[in-house]
């Protein structure tokens, strides 16, 4: 958990943590102000537990943000295994390459694609951790980003084993945890109000049957497999 905990102390963000009640609140400006990400990552490298030859899969070149490109790479360089980041964007690509360990690798590639590819060269591997965050979300076009989630999800599908951790981003479970408190949150409490869900980049992977239990769910939903 060091990793994690030197990674997002050097992130800020809108949800605090109230050191003397030990919670944590979105926009209570009360304690110490975090990512939004934070608590799902805390789970997903609990989950981890320092475990050795990982395989992690991600999608989207994660630079701003939780910057977890970094943080997987910094795992991978510290207990070995194999990481492997692939976006459509690259410039991107060509960015991050040199900052990279040799454990990393960073693909230009359309997500699906390079999935279904990676499933079909490699039938004897399986994946231990997936984070999915290509795609921009827009809330008031969720669609082509929920698709392109779901269509990820499926090219993986037999990769995934027992304890694989499976992490999506842009898919919160309530307006609570939207990051901001503009025009978007209200319009957003409405919708949920009426469809009792909200717009998301897994909102189509939360409806399919699957083998695996939800660990937590706010603004990202992390699933273990069975």
């Amino acid at each position: 958990m060091e990793l994690l905990e030197y990674h997002f102390s050097n992130l800020s963000g809108n949800l605090f943590y109230d050191e003397k009640s030990n919670k944590y609140e979105m926009f209570s400006n009360i304690g110490k102000p975090m990512h939004l990400n934070y608590l799902t990552f805390k789970e997903l490298f609990k989950q981890m537990n320092n475990n050795k030859n990982m395989i992690i899969l991600e999608s989207g070149i994660a630079s701003a943000g939780t910057q977890s490109t970094y943080l997987f790479n910094e795992y991978v360089r510290k207990y070995g295994g194999q990481f492997l980041s692939v976006d459509i964007n690259q410039q991107l690509v060509d960015a991050h390459r040199g900052n990279m360990c040799p454990s990393t690798t960073l693909i230009c590639d359309d997500s699906i694609n390079f999935f279904k590819n990676w499933v079909k060269q490699n039938p004897n591997k399986k994946i231990d951790v997936c984070y999915l965050d290509s795609y921009d979300l827009d809330f008031y076009n969720p669609q082509p980003s929920a698709m392109h989630g779901l269509n990820e999800y499926l090219a993986l599908l037999p990769a995934f084993k027992n304890n694989s951790l499976l992490l999506i981003d842009d898919t919160p479970s309530t307006p609570y945890w939207l990051d901001t408190r503009g025009q978007l949150y209200n319009d957003m409490i409405e919708f949920y109000n009426k469809n009792d869900c909200l717009p998301g980049k897994g909102q189509y992977v939360l409806n399919v049957n699957k083998n695996a239990d939800t660990l937590l769910h706010n603004y990202q939903v992390l699933y273990k497999f069975n």
